[in-house]
């Protein structure tokens, strides 16, 4: 039906990881085990450590060969959809894909507040203003269970320190103590000294990196700026390692998505599509490389027209239901506000292609849809 790969969530998917992770802490998970590192084998383990290094790809890893990290690479998985930070770190933090969490992007519609939201960082679309607690409460948001309740271990989540002061944060680590660091410089040191203190109990800790994204963003995709970068992430891992020897710990190091470039050449604004903004209900919402689109009843003819017009080079159209019928986000029952968030139709883009609107931040690189260096992300893994 589609030209593309949907995603897989039945095997070596993000959420399989997730599903061994959460199994082997004896709370039973609703998706398929990773089979490349079960409950089985993770139940060895006193400490069981997820590092997220926000941004890294699986394609991006490939190209460093001499890195401690690929020396250790054990497989690829794909992340979720969209391949983006909202959609797959909430996964990695909550345990479960958009089809259950029902986050759709950095932008967002929110029947709620009848507003277009930045949903990590909780603030309004328009102005970055916070989001009122007397306008929204998270936890109407959300609506799904604490990843880490029930778990049989001491939980944590270390994270920079202003990252850690979201709401967002708050509300999905709420079952784990948070420990903010200073910097993102400062979380595998702060890693090394919490696993070096003895417990009594099994300990899951999640520990998250967020500058590598940012620097790829801004710098682009294998740039000395982003590989010098790497390479001190690389090196703080490799050190980590060797501190933490002896301490039965499994060590998984994966991502959230990888990056594509992008150039002038592939930058469509929709203010110079003609009369598509006029078929809009509200600004488009979601990802450069996935766009919702909330259409007026009585344009949909026309928005369909001019997309296939002008737009079919670029990007495939779908319905937002169909993008859910068909399991793009996930498996089983659908998060029943996931159907207000998608949109009527939703537009992906092709190849290294954006779509930006009035108030797009341009860059150098981003991530969304199904380019493989975008979607496929490394599971690195470490016995010690």
């Amino acid at each position: 039906m589609y030209d593309f790969e949907k995603p897989n969530y039945k095997e070596n998917n993000i959420i399989n990881l997730m599903s061994s992770i959460s199994n082997n802490f004896g709370k039973k998970h609703k998706y398929n085990e990773l089979k490349a590192l079960d409950s089985r084998e993770l139940s060895k383990y006193d400490n069981i450590v997820l590092i997220v290094i926000d941004g890294l790809g699986y394609n991006y890893l490939k190209t460093q060969k001499d890195s401690f990290l690929y020396k250790h690479l054990k497989t690829k998985l794909s992340t979720t959809f969209l391949a983006a930070t909202t959609c797959a770190n909430t996964a990695f933090q909550v345990g479960y894909p958009p089809q259950q969490h029902g986050l759709t992007g950095w932008t967002m519609y929110l029947k709620e507040t009848k507003s277009i939201v930045k949903i990590l960082p909780f603030t309004n679309y328009d102005n970055d203003e916070q989001v009122s607690e007397n306008n929204l409460i998270i936890d109407n948001i959300l609506e799904i269970e604490s990843y880490h309740k029930d778990f049989k271990s001491d939980c944590y989540t270390i994270i920079e320190k202003e990252k850690s002061k979201r709401k967002f944060i708050n509300y999905v680590a709420s079952n784990t103590k948070i420990i903010p660091t200073e910097t993102d410089i400062h979380v595998l040191p702060e890693l090394k000294d919490l696993i070096n203190q003895k417990s009594k109990n099994r300990r899951y800790i999640h520990a998250y990196l967020d500058e590598f994204d940012s620097i790829q963003h801004i710098s682009g995709v294998g740039t000395p700026k982003t590989n010098l970068f790497f390479e001190t992430i690389d090196n703080q891992i490799r050190e980590l390692s060797k501190n933490i020897k002896n301490t039965k710990t499994k060590l998984i190091i994966t991502s959230d998505h990888g990056m594509i470039d992008y150039d002038k050449d592939s930058q469509i604004f929709i203010e110079n599509i003609v009369g598509l903004e006029e078929c809009l209900s509200i600004p488009i919402t979601g990802e450069p490389r996935v766009r919702n689109c909330y259409v007026k009843p009585n344009k949909v003819d026309k928005f369909l027209k001019i997309v296939k017009n002008k737009l079919s080079k670029y990007c495939w159209c779908i319905k937002g239901e169909d993008i859910i019928n068909d399991n793009f986000y996930g498996l089983g029952t659908p998060n029943p506000k996931l159907f207000d968030r998608v949109g009527d139709y939703i537009l992906i883009m092709r190849d290294n292609y954006v779509l930006f609107d009035s108030t797009s931040n341009i860059q150098k690189a981003t991530h969304g849809a199904f380019n493989e260096d975008e979607r496929f992300v490394p599971l690195v893994t470490l016995d010690l």
